[in-house]
């Protein structure tokens, strides 16, 4: 059983965005709490929902939407750590909602799948687009810290498991040497 010190504080920050509501929700999980904080949205955003969004780099991209009977071929930005939103003049080929977008394990591609297009039929679509289109170079810069960082903090946490294992196995081999330096005394009598 772990002691409060050696417990890992486990909290969860989640976005929530549907039409006028901007909500940044956080969990608490050592304590079982959330809070609520209250996020702007942009005024073209507003009257929609059913957006592709993902998640890179403290931004979150959003890609189309719907407010019936309008379908919406814009895409946003929001910067979490600044707290705005751009518009971007790159609109996507084709209205779209209800799509996915997806975002590559190297962080260098967003996948954008499927939807629904202005004249609501389906559409079996998959768009490929480059993350630093829609990412500023510091933004990107940003990024590559985070994944410098992590890799950082990845390799001291399998350094520590090592040096445990490492103690571990050192103890259990000398628990074996007494036990069998006992047997071997006991023999001798």
């Amino acid at each position: 059983m772990k002691t409060n010190q050696e417990k890992i504080k486990q909290n969860f920050e989640m976005l929530l965005f549907c039409y006028h509501t901007g909500l940044s929700i956080e969990y608490d999980e050592d304590n079982n709490t959330f809070k609520f904080y209250q996020l702007p949205v942009c005024n073209d955003m507003k009257p929609f929902y059913q957006y592709a969004y993902v998640y890179v780099n403290d931004i979150t991209l959003f890609f189309g939407g719907s407010n019936y009977p309008t379908i919406s071929k814009s895409v946003h930005k929001y910067s979490i750590r600044k707290n705005k939103w751009m518009t971007f003049q790159n609109i996507l080929p084709s209205p779209l909602r209800d799509c996915v977008a997806i975002l590559s394990e190297d962080n260098t591609y967003v996948y954008i799948i499927g939807g629904e297009n202005g004249n609501n039929m389906p559409m079996s679509i998959h768009m490929k687009t480059e993350v630093s289109e829609w990412l500023s170079e510091e933004e990107m810069k940003k990024g590559i810290q985070l994944k410098v960082e992590e890799e950082d903090e990845d390799e001291e946490e399998n350094e520590e498991n090592e040096e445990e294992e490492e103690e571990e196995e050192k103890e259990s081999n000398s628990e074996m040497n007494k036990i069998v330096k006992k047997k071997n005394v006991k023999a001798k009598y």
